[in-house]
């Protein structure tokens, strides 16, 4: 397992830190910017579903084999509420770590931060991963 990771370029992009990772779970969260806002001054919902997949990799990089690589095949999310908040956590659990395929479930909060603290499910989703092993081409 590895002992760190780094973000993706685009989940850097976004903003998306890792909190924590390990035996196929992963925590990782994004300060709402105004940058994340759709037209109706909202989280977008493309911001929910980056910061649940990315999540979701993490935890798949922290059981699959070393030298292999791994790729998002489905991705299903169910919005639940509009998000409202500071901050935003995903939380990544693999489900099923098979020969070639990962299963995994996430959770998204929307979260304020302050005296007044609040942490909301927003949206629950779940993806299959695909194992991409390297070739000598």
């Amino acid at each position: 397992m590895p002992t760190s990771l780094v973000m993706s370029p685009f989940g850097e992009f976004l903003g998306i830190e890792i909190e924590s990772f390990g035996e196929g779970k992963a925590l990782c969260s994004i300060a709402v910017k105004p940058h994340h806002f759709n037209a109706g001054g909202r989280v977008h919902g493309g911001v929910l579903t980056s910061l649940a997949d990315s999540c979701a990799g993490v935890a798949v990089r922290s059981l699959r084999p070393e030298g292999v690589a791994s790729a998002t095949t489905d991705l299903n999310i169910a919005f639940i509420r509009p998000p409202m908040g500071n901050r935003l956590e995903a939380e990544a659990e693999v489900l099923h770590a098979g020969k070639r395929l990962y299963r995994v479930e996430m959770c998204v909060f929307s979260m304020t931060l302050g005296e007044n603290q609040t942490r909301k499910l927003v949206a629950k989703c779940n993806a299959t991963f695909m194992l991409v092993f390297p070739t000598n081409a």
